[in-house]
């Protein structure tokens, strides 16, 4: 069971706020874990001893820190042992998932983040312990934050789940934002994840000139679709349910810089990063060369988030070398020209970079820039036409909602006219929930 399922949607998810709801106070962190709990178990559910086994270690481990506070050797183990377990959860799932395939468990990566930044905080002395196992569990386990986040640090969390009792305001507006994030997931990545799928069969065949370009544009759509919408619908799952989560995603794609975009694209963990590494690398005195390498290092674990592969990191490494040039000389000239220009120049090397992520089909890299300059390729095949006419209108939606013009004129709305809002809001709750349910039977 997934988010894009219907099970969840007219089952799972009315029955889990209806728990939420008739829960006592006192008893809705407990009713949170078990609802999250049982999601793993029908989503994974030969991953469902993973989950609770880690949960309860991380749990254990921070009780242990706890009590022995004063204790700087045994406090030092406990810190040390928990890391390093989280870290080698991450590295061996992940080669797995690339050497054999095997699936990753479901919220693998969210949690052993969550927690190595949960141990540095305490151990630092930055943050309080979180004393009760249903808080630590929501605040580690949430499902649903567990597909991809966004990561949260425990100095930015919020009190455990706070709804004394049924707000139907705060529910409709958490529904509201989950069910946009999942017509991000069903009405635009899926599609565009076959449209992708089409042209990279299509490449293998016979490689052409709008074919690359089009496979490299059709990838970097769905990833931001994929990611945003699961961020979203957690973030709407989070508001139903008493959590506060951030925003991960902010149009990254209409930055007016690589540097902007990274600050735009999967926030939390270029945050995350930056908190915990370029924040404890630093010195007194900045200097050219600690910047280069705090930069190298920070956006080439931005990539690993993405998985333990070799072409993350060098896609991390890609998006590395633009800020570190802009940070050079280039930044001052892209301030100084049209921001439209700026906006293009960005678009343009964000979207190259997804030719590095794709690296792994049998078309890879060097042939596919070749197509793209042109070189010893035609410039269209009649296969990657057919697949373009099948998907126009995916792809003019996907453009279009890649800016923020439909996200000004709403907050225009709202600003000037909140009655006109507010119907257009239920109209397009309604028409997402019938788009979505007849995109899924």
């Amino acid at each position: 069971m997934q988010f894009g399922s219907l099970t969840f949607l007219y089952l799972f998810l009315p029955a889990s706020l209806a728990v939420f709801n008739i829960a006592p106070k006192k008893l809705k962190s407990w009713a949170l874990t078990a609802i999250s709990a049982a999601f793993v178990a029908l989503a994974q559910w030969k991953y469902f001893p993973l989950f609770a086994v880690s949960i309860i270690f991380q749990y254990a481990m921070s009780e242990f820190m706890r009590r022995n506070d004063e204790n700087g050797k045994k406090k030092r183990f406990v810190f040390t042992l928990a890391v390093t377990i989280n870290i080698l959860m991450m590295i061996f799932f992940s080669v797995m998932n690339q050497i054999s395939g095997l699936e990753l468990p479901l919220g693998v990566m969210v949690i052993s983040f969550t927690a190595i930044g949960y141990f540095v905080d305490i151990y630092k002395g930055e943050s309080e312990y979180i004393h009760s196992f249903p808080d630590f569990a929501v605040f580690l386990g949430f499902f649903g934050k567990l597909f991809r986040g966004p990561l949260v640090r425990v100095g930015q969390r919020k009190s455990g789940p706070s709804a004394e009792r049924f707000s139907l305001r705060e529910t409709g507006k958490g529904l509201y934002l989950f069910l946009r994030g999942l017509a991000k997931y069903v009405l635009l990545a899926l599609p565009l994840s076959q449209m992708y799928g089409d042209l990279s069969g299509a490449a293998i065949r016979e490689i052409s000139v709008v074919g690359a370009w089009m496979k490299t544009v059709t990838l970097g759509m769905m990833m931001f679709y994929d990611l945003s919408g699961f961020c979203d619908m957690a973030r709407g799952l989070g508001r139903c349910f008493g959590i506060e989560l951030p925003k991960n995603f902010y149009f990254p794609f209409q930055s007016p810089s690589v540097t902007d975009f990274l600050d735009r694209f999967n926030m939390t963990v270029t945050e995350f990063f930056r908190h915990y590494v370029y924040d404890n690398l630093r010195t007194k005195k900045d200097s050219a060369i600690q910047f280069v390498v705090d930069t190298l290092l920070i956006c080439m674990l931005c990539g690993v988030w993405f998985g333990v592969r070799m072409n993350y990191v060098a896609w991390g490494l890609y998006i590395a070398v633009f800020i570190i040039i802009e940070g050079a000389f280039l930044r001052k000239a892209l301030l100084k020209i049209p921001r439209i220009f700026a906006r293009i120049y960005t678009f343009c090397i964000t979207m190259l970079s997804m030719t590095i992520i794709s690296t792994e089909e049998r078309v890879g890299i060097l042939p596919t820039l070749k197509a793209m300059i042109g070189l010893d390729t035609v410039a269209i095949t009649d296969e990657v036409s057919y697949i373009i006419s099948q998907n126009v209108l995916v792809l003019v939606i996907g453009m279009f909602f890649l800016t923020s013009a439909f996200s000004t004129l709403i907050r225009f709305i709202s600003k000037k006219a909140p009655p006109v809002y507010n119907v257009f809001a239920v109209a397009e709750t309604a028409v997402l929930l019938v788009l979505i349910t007849g995109e899924l039977i």
